[in-house]
Formats: structure tokens, sequence, C-alpha cells
């Protein structure tokens, strides 16, 4: 065992056919203690790659979690649908959401909000490195809210 292994856990990979290499690094294996699993991965039709975050134990993450991130992979379509009709409501640069903003921004983030309620924050990013648009909203029950596009 290294240092690092001995520091911060040893590191556990979990492969998902959706979700990619899932990673933690762990100390105990103990179902009682929580621990973050990570994923960078390019989904369909997404530009770059994106992070995904999901709450577990020492055996991997949570059923609830794997089932709430695979509803918003499987939905990415949909999603950007509701989001540009969301946008259309709202007072914002109109350049940058007419047409197909898919273009422009890709799937950057998942991560959960809260455990119990499998509740999400979901984050695109302009593929522009000098542009600091983003979209961001919380994904619960199949429900888009709290969305905020700047």
């Amino acid at each position: 065992m290294g240092f690092k292994d001995f520091l911060f856990g040893k590191e556990k990979t979990i492969a998902d056919t959706k979700l990619g290499y899932l990673k933690s690094r762990i100390r105990k294996t103990h179902p009682s203690i929580s621990y973050v699993w990570a994923s960078e991965i390019r989904l369909s039709g997404q530009l770059q790659e994106t992070v995904i975050i999901l709450e577990g134990n020492s055996y991997g993450p949570f059923r609830e979690q794997f089932d709430s991130a695979y509803i918003i992979v499987d939905n990415i379509k949909e999603i950007a649908e509701r989001i540009h009709l969301e946008s259309k409501s709202l007072n914002l640069d109109k350049t940058k959401f007419c047409g197909d903003w898919t273009k422009d921004f890709y799937l950057s983030a998942i991560t959960p909000i809260d455990i119990g309620e499998s509740s999400f924050e979901v984050e695109y990013e302009s593929t522009n490195p000098n542009d600091n648009s983003y979209i961001l909203f919380t994904w619960k029950d199949n429900i888009i809210s709290e969305i905020e596009i700047k």
C-alpha cells in the first residue's frame, strides 16, 4: 500500500455502460460510510466530456443515484428541448439561444444535490473557452426547476 492509498484510500473503479468508469477512493469497506463516485465520459451527441458525480458507499453508487443519472443521460435531447422552451420566456441574449444552442453548449456536469430525493444539479457550458455562458438547473423526478441561464 502506497502513501497515497494510505492517506486517501485505495482507488476502486466500477465500469458502467452508460456512465463510464466511476472511481472513488475507499478507506474502509462498510455500507454505512458515504463515498463520492466520479466519472468523465463523452456522452452521445456531446461535444466534450461530461463529469458525473454520484453518492454511494464503499460498494458503489446508490441505485437511486444511478437511476436518476440514467434518466438524464437517456433524455438529453428532450432536456435540450425543455431548456429551449424555457429560454424563450427569459430575457436572454437571443443570439446565443436562438436556433440550435446545443451546437455551442455541452452537458458539462451532473452532480447530486440531495441524496434522499435523488435530485441533481445539471450544468451546460459553452464550448468556447472564452465564453463564460452557462445553463444550470435542478433535476428532480424528471422535472427541470430553478433554471438559470447566463
